[in-house]
């Protein structure tokens, strides 16, 4: 039996096509996979300047609203802001609750929460079932990435009250991780506990490949080159990295750190190269589209993900599918996809001489860097595809229209 779908989050691609971070790419590919499958998928998001109401990118369409025009001022591809979901939610409370007939929606999927609010309205106005993804949470870790206590507090606060909430107002709450969902659990009512489904992320093995062409704009007659592709953001931990490359270059003067990405965190991390004195061995790249990304990782000797909080990393699970070998931090979201170090170094978090030790060990062992590029690699295949992640979901879609779900342990 073929959906009709509505996928919903604030932040969505722009008419190329082109993403910024890692819900939206999830919220895309998933979507993406269910047209292949056969299933009808409106992506309904917030507006983007200087692009069209509605497009179709590979089936699914795109479909982005406004309000007045408070929508589309706070777009940042880098950053989700409050106020385009306060503006996001406010405009699915005051639309007309007449739905067209085209837009008969059997599942409503919303992603993390607001957007699992709207998905809730719209599922009532569309007689249909919502869907939850949580993905992932800073709950335990808010004290660490927001400097005033008082905010930190207000985070905590709001999602200990939105997340068991969101459980109670859905037919199912997915998580990408196994440590929030195992938090929730511990909040709600027995009776809602089978609700609460992880389903780790996926990566697209089509894009991120062994065939990708190398992109020139790396040039591979420098030294070894360690890479991260991160949003720059606290959570993420990128000066870290700059602080402990510090230390590599001792050992590996030739070495350079390239760093895709950008954020609020960029003017902090430039000033930590220059206190360091390493601007010789960083590269900066700026945010470049989620296509071109394989064009550089393609170049990289090691890839870091140097994350204080993550759910099931999609930069981890890139980089595997391309068998590079990861530096990654010893957290959950982390650990699973990684078989527990199995398929890379792990290294404690916010510690920059021990992310120094694990990149120098994989820098002067070819070996070991091949190795955990095969396994890596291999465990993507077996179980991170896509094509894999896009049936687990359907299967749940229909359990929940059937009225019943599967018990997870």
């Amino acid at each position: 039996m073929a959906l009709n779908i509505a996928m919903i989050f604030e932040l969505g691609p722009n008419d190329e096509g082109s993403i910024g971070g890692g819900v939206e790419l999830h919220a895309l590919n998933l979507a993406k996979e269910l047209v292949k499958m056969g299933h009808e998928v409106t992506y309904i998001t917030g507006a983007v300047p200087d692009s069209r109401k509605e497009i179709s990118l590979e089936g699914v369409k795109i479909k982005r609203i406004e309000f007045g025009k408070t929508i589309s001022r706070t777009y940042d591809p880098q950053q989700l802001s409050f106020s385009r979901q306060f503006s996001f939610l406010l405009k699915s409370i005051f639309s007309k609750s007449k739905q067209s007939k085209k837009e008969t929606f059997d599942i409503c999927h919303g992603h993390i929460y607001s957007a699992g609010i709207v998905a809730k309205i719209i599922a009532r106005r569309n007689k249909a079932k919502a869907v939850n993804t949580i993905h992932g949470s800073y709950y335990k870790y808010w004290n660490q990435i927001v400097s005033s206590k008082l905010k930190a507090s207000f985070y905590r606060k709001m999602e200990r009250f939105l997340a068991p909430r969101l459980v109670r107002k859905s037919a199912v709450q997915i998580h990408t991780d196994y440590d929030f969902a195992e938090t929730v659990k511990a909040w709600v009512r027995p009776r809602f506990k089978n609700r609460i489904i992880t389903i780790l992320n996926g990566v697209d093995t089509k894009k991120f490949s062994l065939d990708v062409n190398p992109n020139p704009a790396i040039s591979k007659e420098v030294g070894p080159i360690v890479m991260t592709s991160r949003r720059l953001v606290a959570k993420n931990g990128v000066i870290f990295l700059v602080q402990g490359f510090k230390e590599v270059i001792q050992n590996h003067p030739d070495a350079v750190l390239v760093i895709i990405g950008d954020g609020p965190e960029r003017e902090r991390i430039q000033d930590e190269i220059q206190k360091l004195n390493l601007s010789s061995n960083i590269r900066m790249i700026g945010m470049i589209p989620n296509d071109e990304i394989p064009s550089y990782l393609v170049k990289a000797d090691v890839i870091a993900v140097p994350s204080i909080v993550e759910a099931s990393s999609i930069s981890v699970l890139e980089a595997m599918a391309m068998k590079k070998p990861v530096v990654a931090s010893d957290i959950p979201g982390i650990r699973e996809i990684t078989k527990f170090g199995e398929n890379c170094v792990l290294v404690p978090p916010m510690k920059p001489s021990d992310l120094a030790d694990g990149i120098s060990e994989l820098l002067e062992s070819r070996k070991r860097r091949e190795e955990l590029g095969e396994r890596g690699y291999n465990e993507v295949i077996e179980n991170y595809t896509w094509e894999k992640k896009a049936k687990e979901i359907e299967l749940l879609y229909y359990n929940i229209i059937d009225g019943h779900l599967p018990e997870q342990g």
